[in-house]
C-alpha cells in the first residue's frame, strides 16, 4: 500500500520545472526503495520466528542485515543447548553472587593471580571478575571489524543461495527450511566476539586474563597483540603455566578464535 501511494503522489504532483520534477521522482523512488522488504530481510525474519524469544529480543537490536544474519545462523547452531548457554538476567547474576560455586570460582582466580605474581616477579594479573552484560555483548558485535567482516562474507553467499529458483519470494515452508539448513551448514570465518547472549562471560564461566607491570598493563584482550605480544614475549606459556599450576578447574587458552587471555571455569 505505501508503494502504491507514493507512485500516485509522484505521479500527480506538479512541478514547474522540468528539471526539478525529474528530481522530485528520484528521491521519491529512492525512499521506496529502502522501505520495501528485500528478499533475504523476508527469509531472516520468517527463520527467526522459531527461536527462543530471547533470541528474536536480542536481534532486533543487532544494527544492520549482515550481522543479524550471522547472529541468526549462531542462534540456529546452537538450537538445542541455547537455553543453558543463555546470559543471565540481573536476577540471576546477583544470585549467583551470594552463592558457594561464585566464591569458589573467586577463590580460583586469585590462586592463579598469586602464582603468576610468583612466578613472574614485577608482573601482576588483572581480571575482570563481572558478568558480561548482554547489552555489553550486543554493542561488541554492532562495532566489532570481524564480526563485519564475516557478516558480510555471510550475506554474499546468502543472497546466491536464495537467488536459486527453489526460493520463493514470498518464503513458504519448505523454502524456508532449505534457507535455515544453509544458513547451519555455511561455514564462516570466526568472529573474535561470540554471538550476543551466547557468551560464557555471560554466566561468568570465562576470564580474561591481562598482564599488568605495575599500572600499565603490557599484553591486554586485544587480537593485534597475540603475534608480538602474547607470543612474542612470552606471556602466552608464562600465563598457561601459572594457571595450570594453580588450579584445575581452567581450561585454555581459547582455540577460536584464539586467545591466549581467554579461559573457561569449570566448576
Amino acid at each position: 500500500m505505501l508503494l502504491a501511494l507514493v507512485v500516485c503522489l509522484t505521479s500527480t504532483h506538479v512541478l514547474t520545472n522540468a528539471a526539478s520534477q525529474g528530481q522530485q521522482r528520484i528521491i521519491l523512488c529512492a525512499s521506496v526503495t529502502t522501505k520495501a522488504p528485500d528478499k533475504l530481510n523476508l527469509y531472516i525474519s520468517g527463520v527467526s520466528k522459531k527461536l527462543d524469544a530471547r533470541a528474536i529480543e536480542a536481534l532486533a537490536k543487532i544494527d544492520d542485515t549482515g550481522r543479524r544474519l550471522l547472529a541468526l545462523r549462531g542462534y540456529l547452531r546452537s538450537e538445542r543447548s541455547l537455553a543453558s548457554k543463555w546470559s543471565w538476567s540481573a536476577d540471576q547474576i546477583e544470585r549467583y553472587k551470594q552463592s558457594t560455586e561464585y566464591r569458589e570460582a573467586m577463590a580460583e582466580v586469585e590462586n592463579v593471580r598469586k602464582q603468576f605474581q610468583t612466578q613472574n616477579p614485577g608482573y601482576t594479573l588483572h581480571v575482570n571478575t563481572e558478568v558480561r552484560s548482554l547489552e555489553k555483548q550486543i554493542k561488541s558485535w554492532n562495532e566489532t571489524k570481524s564480526v563485519q567482516v564475516a557478516a558480510q562474507d555471510l550475506v554474499t553467499a546468502a543472497g546466491m543461495e536464495i537467488s536459486k529458483p527453489v526460493y520463493k519470494d514470498q518464503p513458504d515452508q519448505p523454502s524456508l527450511m532449505r534457507f535455515e539448513r544453509f544458513l547451519k551448514d555455511h561455514v564462516v570465518s570466526t568472529p573474535t566476539v561470540a554471538v550476543p547472549g551466547l557468551s560464557p562471560h555471560g554466566q561468568l564461566r570465562a576470564f580474561d586474563f591481562q598482564i599488568k607491570q605495575g599500572d600499565k598493563i603490557i599484553a591486554g584482550t586485544n587480537t593485534a597483540m597475540i603475534t608480538d605480544v602474547w607470543d612474542g614475549q612470552g606471556w602466552t606459556g608464562k600465563l598457561q603455566t601459572a594457571v595450570k599450576a594453580a588450579s584445575r578447574k581452567f581450561i585454555g587458552p581459547l582455540a577460536s578464535p584464539r586467545e591466549p587471555w581467554h579461559y573457561t571455569y569449570s566448576p
